[in-house]
């Protein structure tokens, strides 16, 4: 065979290659559940589909060389039965050492489980605080376990059953392959453990609920007292728990659980459906979220639909003739709503977000008015007003409203004049009046921080003033003790990066900072690092680095990501606080962009 007609077989079986390399890593990305994340999967694709086209293309020319016969049609039939046989090996080897999650009628699975506490003992207190974990694992042939996924324990549902407690959880069945171990967890200790003899593709069978296991077998004494456990199969479409709120249930269906931006607790992409008694509510069918408001009726806060691309915030009251639906405004999943209040502990404790994918019973534990996006929502008597947002003041999405007037007639929310270099505060009046602004005086108030202005910084800096029959008035105080300044140690969730920040800073700051660390803690200075950004002290032999990040005019104290040392970086903390503390480097608190401010 000519070598023009030996390439020509390798361009064919190539771009066979290319093609069956193509399919099998689009079905890979599933099996394995590549990330879509910056690209991860395509890049997946792309890369094997290439891969694909260069084995093809050097499997049809070593045929077409070397092979039996010398015909163009037999290499290329040959060349293409070898590929093809290779991309069945490689592709049947591929599925059969994935996880892939078996199905019944086309939906994937969830294991409900049961867990019965020993006789006499009780179940821990659902606190917020702590994880409560049910998880799922698949286990070798040698007992070692070899993937895991968890789902939640809901302790909040714990229910005593003659002499026993009772908590039900529920977690994904990820796999068809290896043994079932079922892990239970609380605040990161396991507190149980099972073998449990589910099928890798349960059946209608398995729709039932098991026997408690473990279980003694035919003829042997019982077991000793100890933690039981029984589980059955749902469908992905089928609740996972039912809410009783008055006379509402509000059904979940999970979606995919997760760990949530490192707090306790398992998340999850859920939806539900709001039922008044057992009838169903359709513009309720599908909601991505439902809070809970106080009051001696029955009332809800319900997430749900699409219009004009606003998914609906509705407010769902049992009504003395039925149920009462009234659309507030727009949200979204979960909902957030932040309390307008004067009182500093409420609005710390108002700053914190719930856990996706659950009935949301603390957000409106406390009655009052509660800002949503583009209304404000009074649950004391299940009023609401829409909020107009003015185009000249510079809103910024997200952040919780820092104060309520004396009067509740306005609140105050944090707000950028133009540009970050200009903080002020934004007066919105309750009744649709203009807003007005606000400006923050960076040196006489000493601003570090938007998530410190808050009710007492507010009351420590400005004050209300009266306007005969019309809302009170913020305005600055003529005098007042300046703050101290301080710094802020931030640690990441996974606790490989810790920063220790002071703003606004310059280089005369930092020189200040770079030998308090020499003076106090017994550094030793380093050479500079990354062309003079970061100066390096070296504090029990580990490097501790001071850059300024001019983006913001701060310093940042921190250890390389990967090396940090918490417990040196706290050290570290603690002796800059005592610095600042003195007063003594107040003059030096400028950004090197702005230093006569």
């Amino acid at each position: 065979m000519t070598w023009l007609s030996s390439l020509g077989v390798a361009v064919l079986t190539g771009l066979l290659g290319l093609l069956v390399a193509g399919y099998l890593a689009a079905r890979a990305v599933s099996w394995y559940r590549i990330s879509s994340f910056e690209g991860q999967s395509g890049y997946f694709v792309v890369a094997l589909a290439l891969l694909g086209l260069v084995a093809g293309g050097l499997v049809g020319l070593l045929v077409a060389r070397f092979g039996p016969g010398a015909s163009f049609p037999r290499a290329a039939g040959l060349g293409t039965a070898v590929v093809l046989a290779i991309a069945a090996g490689a592709g049947g080897l591929a599925r059969l050492l994935a996880d892939v999650p078996p199905l019944q009628d086309g939906e994937s699975l969830l294991l409900a489980v049961e867990l019965r506490w020993p006789a006499g003992e009780t179940p821990p207190a659902d606190d917020p605080r702590v994880a409560a974990v049910t998880r799922l694992g698949a286990a070798t042939s040698g007992g070692a376990l070899r993937a895991t996924r968890e789902g939640p324990l809901f302790l909040d549902r714990a229910e005593r059953r003659d002499v026993h407690w009772v908590v039900p959880g529920v977690t994904p069945i990820f796999t068809a392959r290896g043994r079932r171990v079922l892990q239970i967890l609380v605040d990161t200790s396991q507190l149980a453990g099972f073998i449990l003899p589910l099928p890798g593709r349960p059946g209608t069978r398995e729709r039932d609920w098991s026997e408690w296991l473990p279980s003694p077998k035919s003829g042997d004494p019982p077991l000793a007292e100890g933690f039981r456990v029984r589980y059955r199969v749902l469908k992905a479409s089928e609740p996972i728990r039912v809410d009783r709120v008055g006379p509402f249930m509000i059904e979940t269906r999970a979606g995919s659980f997760y760990r949530a931006g490192g707090r306790p607790g398992i998340a999850s992409a859920s939806t539900f459906r709001v039922l008044h008694g057992d009838r169903e509510l359709p513009e309720l069918a599908e909601a991505g979220a439902v809070a809970v408001l106080p009051g001696d009726r029955a009332a809800l806060l319900v997430q749900t639909g699409e219009t004009e691309g606003d998914q609906l915030c509705r407010l769902v009251v049992e009504g003395g003739s039925g149920v009462e639906v009234r659309t507030v405004g727009t949200c979204v999943a979960p909902i957030e709503a932040r309390p307008l209040t004067d009182d500093e502990e409420r609005w710390q404790a108002g700053r914190g977000e719930p856990l996706r994918g659950w009935v949301d019973r603390e957000r409106f534990r406390t009655p009052g008015p509660y800002l949503l996006r583009d209304a404000v929502l009074d649950t004391r008597d299940l009023t609401f007003a829409a909020l107009s947002q003015d185009e000249t003041v510079g809103w910024i999405n997200g952040l919780p409203p820092a104060t309520l007037a004396p009067d509740g007639a306005s609140f105050v929310r944090f707000v950028h004049d133009g540009g970050e270099s200009r903080p002020a505060l934004g007066v919105t009046p309750l009744s649709g009046g203009s807003s007005y602004l606000v400006p923050i005086d960076r040196d006489r108030m000493r601003y570090d921080d938007y998530q410190e202005i808050g009710p007492s910084w507010v009351r420590h800096h400005f004050e209300w003033v009266g306007q005969g029959a019309g809302p009170m008035r913020l305005v600055p105080r003529e005098r007042f003790t300046p703050l101290p300044y301080r710094g802020r140690l931030e640690i990441a969730r996974a606790g490989d990066y810790a920063s220790y920040t002071l703003r606004p800073a310059g280089q005369a700051l930092r020189a200040a900072i770079v030998d308090a660390l020499v003076s106090t803690l017994g550094g030793t200075r380093l050479p500079d690092e990354l062309d003079g950004y970061a100066q390096v002290v070296s504090i029990e032999g580990k490097k501790v680095k001071a850059s300024i990040v001019s983006s913001g005019d701060f310093l940042s104290v921190s250890m390389d990501y990967g090396s940090t040392d918490l417990a040196l970086m706290r050290r570290v903390a603690a002796a800059l606080d005592s610095v600042v503390a003195t007063g003594r480097l107040d003059p030096l608190f400028r950004s090197d962009r702005d230093p006569d401010r």
